[in-house]
């Protein structure tokens, strides 16, 4: 597979794709408006909404709504750090302590609408000759360079933030900042853009911590060169890591293992029994065990998957099932028999196809599994084009790579 300064052909299949903050961003931002506030827009500093705040209106029902609006928008841009209410009066106003006063019951009211008390400010300024009195709205942001990986794509129920309590929902284009957690349900999946161009897709029930989060920048030394460690807290991840110069390190870990990578394609996670599982699908991963350092890591190159028990210990390498050709529908309609059909796969004891609306497997995505080279396709399935693909699992639970992606039409 051939590596660019850009994320992988397979990060760059939206339209519109664009830097932002250092980022590649496949997918657009969605605009913000809510009837409460008239809109609510966060611009160049700036808080603007479409009715003007008074200490009186965000008291009432519409004012608690439109503060929870406002809530709502910081949420999604997450790069906020702190909000001040300025109320922008007179001398006079200022002195007799109204305009402060003023200020301070609508920080109150976003305080109640979830924002936290310590990044919401109150203050009375002097408002210009001939400006009018009132409240205006401003916040200050993270530095660009905090931001080290953006949502490239979702479906499902996917929430991210900083700790267990403050998950919040991941919308596309969402900035990441080190030390998130992001988390998929048993509906989620999404597809995470690192600032160095690695892509990384959390399956169902996953859920990850950024847990350290360093990209070098153009000026430095080693341009390019990273220092990565994303924590899978439980379920599993699918990685297409970029190559980095000498002394840059990328590695994915669980409790009982830790898998350390240069530039390969890989699968990695836990399973319920606590133990690890690495597939590498590209390139070489080394392996080893997080609950003895001492122990030498294992390496597992490309085509082969290995496991680190519970107790931490890692397990010989074994080779992975082959990668089946799918046989058919390749394209058109899907046939009478409704059957995907597959090569065999040597040792392999069961099919997995997945079913999506997009060739990322993102959109409407089911799982099916089948026992022969051959599935049914549900008779549930809507209408429309669908993508398909299916790996090989053995005995031991070892999958594959993924057969190459085809489509078919089910009619009306």
């Amino acid at each position: 597979m051939k590596r660019i300064s850009a994320p992988s052909p397979r990060l760059l299949r939206w339209i519109g794709c664009c830097v932002v903050a250092g980022l590649w961003v496949c997918a657009p931002r969605l605009g913000f408006a809510q009837d409460a506030c008239g809109s609510v827009s966060l611009v160049a500093g700036q808080i603007k909404l479409g009715k003007p705040l008074t200490a009186e209106w965000v008291a009432t029902d519409p004012g608690k709504k439109c503060m929870a609006d406002i809530h709502t928008a910081v949420e999604r841009n997450r790069l906020v750090r702190a909000i001040t209410v300025a109320f922008r009066a007179s001398d006079s106003e200022r002195t007799d302590g109204k305009g402060l006063a003023s200020a301070k019951s609508v920080a109150d009211a976003l305080v109640a609408a979830g924002l936290p008390r310590g990044r919401v400010f109150a203050i009375a300024a002097r408002s210009a000759p001939g400006e009018s009195s009132g409240i205006a709205l401003r916040y200050t942001e993270r530095a660009p360079d905090n931001v080290v990986a953006r949502i490239a794509n979702l479906h499902g129920v996917v929430r991210v933030g900083s700790d267990d309590k403050s998950l919040r929902p991941a919308e596309p284009a969402m900035p990441l900042l080190a030390d998130d957690l992001i988390e998929t349900r048993d509906d989620g999946q999404v597809l995470l853009q690192l600032k160095d161009g690695s892509g990384i897709r959390l399956l169902r029930n996953t859920q990850v911590k950024l847990a350290k989060m360093v990209f070098a920048d153009a000026s430095a030394a080693e341009p390019g060169a990273r220092s990565v460690r994303v924590d899978v807290v439980r379920g599993q991840i699918e990685a297409d890591v970029r190559k980095a110069g000498a002394g840059s390190s990328f590695e994915a870990s669980t409790r009982v293992a830790v898998a350390s990578v240069r530039g390969t394609v890989l699968r990695f996670g836990s399973d319920a029994a606590g133990a690890a599982l690495l597939e590498t699908l590209e390139g070489r991963v080394f392996l080893g065990s997080a609950l003895d350092p001492s122990a030498p890591p294992v390496e597992v190159p490309q085509g082969q998957g290995a496991r680190v028990s519970s107790q931490g210990i890692v397990e010989p390498p074994q080779p992975l099932p082959a990668t089946p050709v799918a046989l058919s529908p390749l394209r058109g309609l899907l046939p009478a028999t409704r059957a995907l059909r597959v090569s065999p796969v040597p040792g392999a004891t069961v099919y997995r196809v997945e079913l999506a609306r997009d060739a990322d497997f993102l959109i409407d995505a089911t799982e099916h599994t089948s026992p022969t080279p051959a599935l049914q396709v549900p008779s549930t399935l809507a209408a429309g084009k669908w993508f398909w693909r299916v790996s090989a699992r053995n005995a031991a639970g070892f999958a594959g790579a993924p057969s190459k992606v085809f489509a078919f039409d089910v009619a009306p």
